[in-house]
C-alpha cells in the first residue's frame, strides 16, 4: 500500500522561482540554474523509479512511502523512497547520474565518466550506512526491531561497470520490481497492522526542509526581485489588469487567474505575509479596491481588517 506520494521538492519550487524573477545577469543566477538542474536531475531519476516500482504487487502486506526525512536526535535523515515488508525495511537511494559508472570496492567508491571527464562523487552506499543507522535508532525509540537494508537505484540505463561486488546491491530502477519479488521473507516479524503503524509513524514524522522565503535564505536584496505577472503563454511579464482579467500586449492573451502564479512566488521568495500594498506592487495594480477584490478570491487566509488587513497562504 503507498502511504506516502512524491511531491516536487519545496527547494525546487523555490530555486525555479527565483530563475523566473532574478535577471538573466545577476550575479547568483548561474549557481542557481545549476543548483536547479542537478535537483531536477535527481527528482526526475525519483519519478523514474515511482513509474517501476507501481510493477510490484506482493500477495503479503507492505508499506511504501517517497521522499521521507525523519528526526532523530536532531539529527535529519532523508529517504528517497522506502518499503516495509512483514521481514525488513528496505532504503531506496536512487540516483540518475549520466555516463559510465565505475564502482570500486575496499574502500568503496564511484566513479563518474562523462564527456571525457572522471571524477570520484559521493558514495550512494555510505549515505545508504548512515540513513540506516538513524533510522534503525528512530524505530527502536518507538519499540520496533526489524533488518533494514539498503538498496542503490540507477533511475535510467547507463554503462556499468562493478570491479568487485558490493555488500549493497546496485541495480537499474526498472529492475527492482524483479528483484523485490525475488527476496525471501526470512523471520517476518511485522503484521499488517504494525506496518500500517510504522508508516503511518513516518507520515507523521516527515520533515521537508523549507527553504522560504528564498531571499533570506540565499542573501538577496529584495530589490534584486522582479515584479509583474508573468504571462503564461510568452514568458514576458507585465500584464496588465483590464476588464476585471489579465491581458497580455505581447502575444494577447487574457485569463483572469495569471495572479496566482506571481502569489506564489510572493511567499517562495519574499515573505510569508502579504498586505494589499505588497500585492499591488508585486502585481503592478494601482488600485487598491481591485487588489482587495483579487486577494479576497485568490484563496489566501485573511487575518485583521481594512488597511490593516494581512493575508497568510496554507502550509506549502
Amino acid at each position: 500500500m503507498l502511504y506516502k506520494k512524491r511531491k516536487k521538492p519545496l527547494a525546487m519550487l523555490g530555486l525555479q522561482a527565483l530563475l523566473r524573477r532574478l535577471p538573466k545577469n545577476h550575479q547568483q543566477y548561474i549557481r542557481i540554474l545549476e543548483d536547479f538542474r542537478k535537483r531536477d536531475a535527481g527528482f526526475s531519476g525519483e519519478v523514474n523509479f515511482d513509474k517501476h516500482i507501481k510493477e510490484f504487487r506482493p500477495s503479503y502486506p507492505y508499506g511504501l512511502l517517497h521522499d521521507v526525512c525523519l528526526n532523530h536526535d536532531g539529527v535529519f535523515f532523508q529517504m528517497d523512497s522506502l518499503l516495509i515488508t512483514p521481514a525488513s525495511i528496505v532504503i531506496f537511494e536512487i540516483k540518475n547520474l549520466g555516463g559510465k559508472i565505475v564502482v570500486k570496492a575496499n574502500p568503496t567508491q564511484f566513479i563518474q565518466e562523462n564527456n571525457g571527464e572522471r571524477k570520484v562523487i559521493q558514495s550512494p552506499i555510505t549515505e545508504l550506512d548512515r540513513k540506516i543507522i538513524f533510522l534503525n535508532r528512530w524505530l527502536e525509540d518507538r519499540g520496533f526491531n526489524i533488518p533494514i537494508r539498503g538498496l542503490v537505484g540507477l533511475a535510467f540505463t547507463n554503462e556499468l561497470f562493478i570491479e568487485e561486488q558490493t555488500s549493497t546491491p546496485i541495480v537499474f530502477t526498472h529492475e527492482i520490481p524483479i528483484l523485490l519479488y525475488g527476496m525471501a521473507l526470512d523471520g517476518e516479524k511485522l503484521g499488517r497492522r504494525e506496518i500500517g503503524k510504522i508508516a503511518n509513524e513516518m507520515t507523521r514524522g516527515h520533515q521537508e526542509y523549507n527553504p522560504f522565503p528564498m531571499i533570506r535564505a540565499m542573501d538577496i536584496p529584495k530589490s534584486d526581485i522582479l515584479t509583474g505577472v508573468i504571462c503564461p503563454n510568452c514568458n514576458r511579464r507585465g500584464m496588465e489588469w483590464l476588464e476585471k482579467k489579465w491581458i497580455c500586449i505581447a502575444c494577447g492573451l487574457n485569463a483572469i487567474d495569471c495572479h496566482h502564479q506571481l502569489i506564489n512566488e510572493w511567499f517562495y521568495l519574499i515573505d510569508d505575509k502579504m498586505t494589499n500594498g505588497n500585492f499591488r506592487r508585486f502585481a503592478g495594480i494601482k488600485n487598491r479596491h481591485i487588489s482587495k477584490r483579487i486577494l479576497r478570491k485568490s484563496g489566501l487566509r485573511m487575518k485583521g481588517n481594512g488597511k490593516a488587513a494581512v493575508y497568510f497562504r496554507e502550509s506549502p
